[in-house]
């Protein structure tokens, strides 16, 4: 009995302890695999023309590799599905949702857009030659060639770099350039003889064409040719004149070098003016470069900014700016913007339907819109003028009378800020396609 009772409790005490015992959850080992999944997905490409309208469509087939990896117990049994730890790049969609692929790209999606001021439409075709100088300019030290055959229309603005940071402009702000306005003035050039025996005037024939010009308060000279700086700015400040007096750029192999030119300028101001720059009331870069093809809108800019560090080093502080001719001024703003004071050459013999009576309101007109176009900025009419020889342009006649009565007319509209053109005849010239055979008969003074 005593057996069998020590029997019961040893399986009753084995029972207690199976259902006692901790439950069976023993650490797993667990390994990580890493499975590549090869996807292919197909890319397409929608080809649009320059309107936006589609004209071809391919498909592209590309590879993508995903790693995905696997986090699995090294046992094998009660496992749980296995946790997939996917990185964005690699979610992929099932087939069955696939979503359609992304519509092709446009024009302005293949490449990048351009910014508005890099989108700039040609300008409209000059109508009328009214507003174009088309007499060339004064060269280093022989005349300058001979224009193109017909009258070029202004050139179109480039797209422009950044320009270099200008120096800061001493004029008033306030008065958008107003102050210091200059009294009636004449253009002039030190070339004599003909075209094909052209020669510099002496020292002697200048001073005495400039005794017949001291009734006019400021005098234009074109740049350094014949050795014309010291002999204006001396023959100037004999006079009690002022200056306008600049640098003959051009890209054609006559050009003249800026910094000597504006060394030039300062040495005769220290030699002659005791090295007051009040003497000189403006410099200019060129003359019409632009509307000749000659120059860019940018080098243009780029020479104003240029010539202003200079002169501002060395003393001068009064405008710098390009002059062109009306159309090429108001089709490229920026060299308002560049000038100080705009500076612009108004012909009224070149519009054919204005007699020389209304030569004065005409040039008038055309201010007013280089005006408008400028932001009210002060213009210098730099040259105006109407030949006393040669033959008609419509209702436009060159003659003795009607260069007087175009030149009243001037005077009656003006009574500054304009230079009458030219002082003397310049018989070295020689005659174009456009000139109207008047191209040596601009001389006003007799």
């Amino acid at each position: 009995m005593k057996s069998l009772t020590f029997v019961s409790a040893l399986a009753a005490v084995l029972l207690l302890g199976t259902a006692s015992g901790r439950p069976l959850n023993a650490k797993r080992a667990v390994t990580t695999e890493v499975v590549y999944v090869t996807v292919s997905v197909a890319n397409v490409i929608v080809y649009v023309d320059e309107n936006g309208a589609p004209y071809q469509t391919s498909t592209a087939m590309t590879t993508n590799d995903a790693a995905t990896s696997l986090i699995v117990s090294s046992t094998t049994s009660d496992l749980a599905p296995p946790t997939l730890e996917s990185t964005p790049a690699a979610q992929l969609p099932s087939t069955s949702d696939a979503p359609a692929p992304a519509p092709g790209p446009t024009l302005s999606q293949a490449a990048p857009e351009l910014a508005p001021s890099e989108v700039v439409p040609p300008p409209a075709a000059v109508t009328s030659t009214a507003v174009e100088n088309q007499t060339p300019t004064e060269p280093t030290n022989v005349p300058p060639p001979p224009p193109t055959s017909t009258p070029e229309e202004p050139t179109p603005p480039t797209q422009l770099p950044p320009p270099p940071a200008p120096q800061p402009s001493v004029i008033d702000s306030q008065d958008n350039g107003h102050s210091n306005r200059l009294g009636m003035g004449v253009t002039y050039d030190p070339f004599t003889g003909s075209q094909d025996s052209a020669r510099c005037k002496t020292e002697e024939e200048i001073a005495d064409e400039w005794d017949k010009m001291k009734d006019y308060k400021a005098i234009r000279i074109y740049g350094m040719g014949c050795n014309i700086i010291p002999l204006a700015v001396k023959n100037v400040i004999q006079r009690n004149q002022k200056l306008m007096a600049g640098v003959y750029m051009s890209t054609r192999g006559n050009g003249e070098d800026m910094t000597q030119v504006i060394q030039s300028l300062k040495s005769a101001v220290d030699q002659y003016a005791g090295g007051n720059w009040d003497v000189v009331q403006l410099f200019s870069v060129e003359n019409e470069r632009v509307n000749d093809h000659d120059m860019t809108v940018s080098s243009v800019v780029d020479a104003i900014n240029n010539a202003r560090g200079q002169l501002r080093s060395l003393g001068y502080n009064g405008p710098v700016g390009a002059v062109e001719t009306v159309p090429a001024t108001i089709q490229n703003p920026a060299l308002c913007e560049a000038s100080d004071v705009v500076m612009v050459n108004c012909h009224a013999f070149f519009d054919t339907n204005t007699k020389a009576e209304d030569a004065g309101q005409f040039v008038k007109s055309e201010i007013e819109r280089v005006k408008s176009a400028c932001n009210s900025k002060r213009v210098v009419i730099t040259e105006s003028g109407w030949p006393h020889q040669g033959d008609a342009n419509g209702q436009a006649v060159p003659s003795m009378e009607n260069q007087r009565k175009a030149l009243d007319s001037i005077r009656s509209n003006f009574d500054g800020d304009i230079f009458l053109h030219n002082s003397f005849d310049s018989t070295w010239k020689s005659d174009w396609a456009s000139s109207f055979n008047a191209e040596r008969f601009w001389g006003v003074i007799h």
